[in-house]
């Protein structure tokens, strides 16, 4: 029992002894260390390196369990070539950086800043410019990436690659991060029960937020503005998506969001503004689509016949060119209640605030436009409308089951 407590007594004097040693190691014109690389040589692990202002023309290799400081916003540039930052160690912390110009190829994908194999990584409140990737996590775990700005000048697509780029990583915080102008915003691939909460992504060419081979996850309160498409969530199940921004995704193949081979989802009180489509659904199935507002967008929900026992509920409509439209000539099982449509023209005589005639969304004519795309020269006029008319009052054409039994007469708060 005494050489029990006395190796105990050893233990917590030699871990005091260590934390006590941890040192502050200061990089920069007016002290020892000039370069970063140089600091972190004689750094060791717990140490806090600190960098001050100005620009380090270096390629910088983090291989021990330190923080890494930056003071005034130092610059860290590749001169175009490799990574502008390599961590290759746990519980590495890097925050306050300027991280610049990171090589450019087609067949190396280079990065502002990469973890490779690393445990407990924190990257934040850095701006990464002009950069291929500018944040890069691979079999990544407990990672945090918060509080940067990301954007890039590269326009030439072969060496454009994603703001933030993780692949096989799980238990991800991705928070506060503004992202621009990369090809895909924030790519997810084999990324599992992370979180996505709060980030600004637009003009990005391509997607704004891509999930692949992704389950558990969940992004929340973001906002996806003039993306090519504002999210992608394919080929993954039981993602959550609750309280984002879908607004202006706007081309011909521009969609604020895209579901691909997906279940068990849910999406609820978003808001989806003068996109293309807000929502399209190729292969989707179980998935809760409910409290969200559409407004001013190309089409409301885009729902392919490979699309199966889906809820929409408790939405609202309003001026959309098509609320909802589909290539199904059935439900499957797809069902729709509670919606507010602002083209319903029912009545509520028993004012229990829903309508006492069910509500028909699908037009007759975009049914025609599904078949014959040229007959979008004709949308607006007189024949579109008779059209659209005649069907509702006696539907005949559209999928009779495609109904809202419950249309709401008012809009959901």
């Amino acid at each position: 029992m005494d050489r029990f407590r006395l190796a105990c007594w050893c233990a917590i004097i030699l871990l005091s002894a260590a934390t006590s040693h941890a040192r502050v190691i200061r990089v920069g014109a007016a002290y020892n260390f000039k370069t970063i690389g140089s600091a972190i040589i004689q750094a060791h692990p717990g140490d806090t390196v600190e960098v001050w202002g100005g620009v380090y023309n270096e390629n910088v290799i983090i291989d021990k369990s330190i923080q890494l400081r930056g003071i005034h916003s130092p610059s860290v540039n590749a001169r175009n070539k490799g990574n502008v930052m390599l961590i290759q160690a746990d519980n590495v912390i890097v925050e306050g950086f300027r991280l610049e110009n990171s090589g450019r190829s087609s067949l190396h994908e280079y990065c502002g800043i990469r973890a490779v194999n690393c445990n407990g990584t924190v990257i934040r409140n850095n701006v990464c410019l002009n950069n291929s990737i500018g944040i890069n996590l691979q079999k990544c775990t407990r990672g945090i990436i918060s509080g940067n700005k990301v954007t890039t000048n590269i326009n030439y697509l072969p060496v454009l690659g994603n703001a933030i780029h993780c692949w096989s990583c799980d238990t991800l915080a991705i928070i506060q991060n503004q992202v621009s102008n990369h090809r895909d915003g924030i790519y997810l691939e084999f990324v599992s029960a992370s979180q996505i909460n709060r980030n600004v992504v637009h003009d990005c060419m391509r997607y704004g937020l891509h999930f692949m081979f992704s389950h558990y996850d969940e992004y929340h309160y973001n906002t996806f503005r003039r993306n090519g498409a504002g999210v992608a969530v394919m080929y993954s199940h039981q993602v959550n998506m609750t309280f984002n921004l879908f607004e202006l995704n706007v081309s011909d193949i521009s969609y604020g969001l895209l579901l691909k081979d997906i279940y068990d989802g849910m999406i609820a009180h978003n808001t989806f503004l003068e996109n293309s489509v807000a929502i399209y659904m190729d292969d989707t199935h179980d998935v809760q689509i409910r409290n969200n507002h559409f407004e001013k967008n190309g089409m409301g929900i885009r729902m392919l016949a490979s699309s199966y026992e889906n809820c929409v509920s408790d939405n609202n409509f309003i001026s959309n060119t098509y609320d909802v439209t589909t290539n199904s000539s059935s439900t499957n099982n797809n069902t729709f209640s509670g919606n507010y449509w602002d083209k319903y023209n029912g009545y509520d005589l028993n004012k229990d605030g829903y309508g006492d005639v069910p509500h028909h969304p699908l037009s007759l004519f975009s049914m025609f436009v599904e078949h014959n795309p040229m007959a979008m020269l004709f949308f607006r006029s007189i024949i579109a409308n008779m059209l659209d008319l005649s069907e509702r009052i006696s539907p005949t054409m559209t999928p009779e089951n495609f109904v809202d039994e419950k249309p709401a007469m008012r809009r959901k708060l």
